[in-house]
């Protein structure tokens, strides 16, 4: 199996040399190298088309959205975003952007590795901090009646988890973090408004939600 291939886009020197010296170690991953110029970015891109490209995010660069969006636009590479932001509303622009990957400085080696692993299967990861403002944002919204939905990533682990798969397990199975998998786990049960994973089962089973 091929490599993947990453090409960094970070303007904070410590970030950017901890990131290639982690990538550099892991015989899954080739570095194509970094940019550092805004302007190069778009260019590098299309000619190296890296698998992902991960790139710094910074509220205060009202640059960096745009860029983003040209990224995506232009369907060269996979998009990782790895930010010091945990703003809700920083956060949000993100998403909206249709951003499928996101980390902060903060994240341990084996999250972000997860992260870019899974990034380049163009599965979505968001890791643990981010998760956690996710679900702050959704509580402040006023409850109503309209039908509980689980995002497709949801699905997937409520499915692993009827059928007996652990934590650690599910998380290998998605290639994300065990603390990506217990955020996932705590969303779905206030989602579904249950107390434990034995109802969350048993519920699964009565409604037809997965088929088992």
């Amino acid at each position: 199996m091929e490599p993947i291939s990453v090409l960094i886009s970070d303007f904070q020197y410590l970030t950017r040399e901890g990131l290639i010296r982690m990538i550099e170690a892991d015989p899954g991953l080739s570095l194509l190298g970094t940019v550092d110029d805004t302007r190069q970015l778009i260019k590098e891109t299309a000619e190296r088309h890296p698998n992902v490209l991960i790139m710094d995010y910074q509220s205060k660069d009202s640059s960096h959205l745009a860029l983003m969006k040209e990224v995506i636009d232009s369907d060269a590479s996979k998009l990782l975003i790895i930010t010091n932001e945990s703003k809700k509303e920083h956060i949000q622009s993100l998403l909206d952007l249709g951003i499928k990957g996101i980390v902060t400085k903060s994240c341990s080696k084996d999250e972000i590795l997860s992260a870019i692993k899974s990034v380049s299967k163009d599965a979505r990861f968001y890791c643990n901090r981010v998760l956690d403002t996710l679900m702050d944002q959704e509580e402040e919204k006023e409850i109503n009646c309209d039908p509980t939905v689980l995002s497709q990533r949801e699905y997937e682990v409520l499915k692993l988890i009827t059928k007996g798969y652990k934590t650690t397990e599910i998380a290998d199975e998605l290639y994300v973090s065990v603390h990506t998998i217990n955020s996932h786990r705590k969303n779905i049960l206030k989602k579904l408004n249950l107390k434990s994973p034995t109802e969350l089962i048993v519920y699964a089973m009565e409604t037809g939600l997965v088929k088992i």
